[in-house]
């Protein structure tokens, strides 16, 4: 029997009965408020969002997690924000922020490299002057800090070795990394037998490739320590710098290493952050803000699949899974429970390459949680470096009605995404239940995020996603970095009837007849209207997926 569910027992029958009705999406709501003084909860409703750029991850999903506690999260008009290759329109967004009464919003979540550059593949290029995204930084301080009640949450990318993949690099792209890293060996070992590997590679490379590569990362490296500084100063109340697809070795781990002893000040310690990962960061930050306006960290006991698996630094990443997982679980706003009695809810954890006999009492122990109707979440970080989930997590999640029961799932790209979403619904699926939002709408929104990821982050990116690329394949000039004409559109159209026909199988499956409590009525789901899929971009590598649930009450 797992350690959560002995604690729970012992502690006897009414204390049990009290986690259950506060905890459980099936029980009445009974938290106890922990709203300011004077009887406020200050205006939680609205969040204004820059992400970086157009992507379902860096938009939709926040907005997702927002709704579950009856939070808008806005973002600027579209066409600010550029689409794949053609950037946004920093100075424009900027005028458009201008024109806003930000009064209304509870926190601004902006990324940087929107602001400052026009996105995160524009911030891989050397397009912008370190001086213009110094200005651009500081016009949107300037602008924030007419609103000082307004929390400011802003995120970075720590630039990746990979240039974003287009037909055009595709040629030399992955060279560039081999010239990088075998530069990065030579350096730490002036040794012929170093010297020759990186005189090999960097021949190969078209001309001024590795200047302008170098040129950029010191610009970047510059503007956060920019961006740095200004937190120190109090322009932001908190800053996360997210480590985008990383390699074991490389410019970046020195690049962190340094900009991590620049926060060396007592004041600004717990207001910089390094993360893994950068796509989920705007998820991280809107659980911040919501958590924040209602002053309330929830505590998280993590259960890893194996112990030593936590100790490895998962692929595209270059910290252990385990530092990763505390660090983003304090950026979120919550805090690591110190002891298991003293936890709001367990994050279960598939590590990678887990050995059979610890998958299996893994998942026993977290299905025995879930069947108990304890607060459970999982991120499944067993994704190997195509970044799709284990199957048999998967299955051992849609056993009976235990997907229903979960307040958190992810599973994609990397360790880093994964968590960074997981960790934020849960928080806010919970926060959502200490706050005076409709409850129905609550257990909808939460369990329509819960759908989304378990088709968009399993079906997808194991079925579909590879469908797609066959299809891809077979059909030139079209190619995985990038596919236009009608040859998009088919491709598209593929992608349409297929994830529509496997979201019906895994909800008719995991959610159709389920029932669930909204306060003190019982509802049934009964449908699922209004569904869209879409590529967002002229690839297949993510999918942009609609849909609304509906639900009836249950008549006695």
């Amino acid at each position: 029997m797992p350690a959560g569910i002995v604690f729970r027992m012992r502690k006897g029958l009414c204390g049990a009965l009290l986690i259950i009705a506060s905890s459980v999406s099936h029980a009445s709501t009974s938290f106890s408020t922990s709203y300011p003084p004077d009887g406020s909860i200050g205006n939680y409703k609205k969040i204004l969002l820059i992400p970086i750029d157009d992507r379902p991850a860096t938009g939709q999903f926040p907005a997702m997690i927002g709704a579950i506690a009856d939070v808008r999260v806005q973002t600027p008009p579209a066409f600010l924000l550029g689409r794949f290759l053609n950037p946004g329109s920093p100075d424009a967004l900027l005028d458009w922020l201008e024109s806003q009464d930000l009064r209304q919003y509870s926190a601004i979540v902006a990324s940087a490299d929107m602001i400052a550059y026009g996105g995160l593949i524009a911030s891989r290029t050397g397009t912008t002057s370190l001086e213009s995204a110094k200005s651009r930084a500081a016009r949107f301080e300037e602008i924030r800090s007419r609103f000082p009640q307004t929390k400011c949450f802003v995120f970075s990318s720590l630039m990746r070795l990979a240039p974003t993949a287009t037909t055009e690099n595709r040629p030399w792209r992955e060279n560039l990394v081999r010239t990088v890293i075998s530069r990065e060996r030579f350096l730490k070992r002036p040794m012929w037998e170093n010297f020759v590997p990186f005189f090999t590679n960097s021949s190969r490379l078209p001309e001024k490739i590795l200047a302008d590569f170098d040129a950029v990362r010191a610009r970047n490296f510059e503007f956060q320590t920019y961006l740095m500084n200004r937190t120190k100063a109090g322009s932001f109340d908190f800053l996360v710098l997210g480590q985008d697809d990383a390699q074991p070795e490389g410019p970046q781990i020195a690049e962190q290493q340094k900009l991590r002893s620049f926060n060396n000040d007592p004041n600004s310690l717990d207001r910089i952050y390094f993360c893994e990962g950068i796509d989920q960061h705007a998820n991280v930050l809107v659980s911040r803000a919501i958590l924040s306006t209602i002053g309330w960290k929830p505590r998280v006991r993590v259960v890893y699949t194996d112990n030593q698996g936590a100790e490895l630094t998962p692929t595209y990443e270059i910290r252990p899974l385990k530092e990763s997982v505390n660090e983003q679980i304090i950026a979120s706003g919550g805090e690591i429970a110190k002891s298991v009695e003293d936890s709001d809810y367990s994050l279960y954890i598939n590590t990678p390459n887990p050995s059979q006999s610890s998958f299996a009492t893994f998942s026993g122990n977290l299905g025995e949680e879930l069947e108990m109707g304890f607060p459970v979440a999982v991120a499944d970080v067993n994704l190997g470096k195509t970044g799709t989930g284990d199957p048999n997590l998967f299955d051992a999640l849609t056993q009976g009605d235990r997907a229903m029961k979960l307040i958190g799932y992810a599973g994609w790209n990397t360790a880093g995404n994964t968590i960074g979403t997981t960790i934020p619904m849960a928080n806010v699926y919970l926060a959502a239940r200490r706050l005076p939002v409709d409850p129905l709408q609550r257990e909808l929104n939460q369990r329509a995020f819960l759908l989304h990821r378990l088709v968009n982050d399993f079906e997808y990116h194991r079925f579909t996603r590879p469908m797609a690329y066959e299809f891809i394949d077979n059909n030139p000039p079209a190619t995985r970095e990038e596919t236009y004409g009608e040859r998009f559109e088919s491709v598209n159209r593929l992608v349409q009837q297929d994830l529509s026909q496997r979201l019906n199988r895994v909800f008719t499956q995991q959610f159709l007849g389920r029932t669930f409590f909204a306060g003190t009525r019982q509802y049934v789901l009964d449908g699922i209207d209004a569904v869209s899929v879409d590529l967002p971009w002229p690839r297949a590598y993510e999918v942009r997926l609609g849909f609304q649930l509906r639900a009836q009450e249950v008549k006695r």
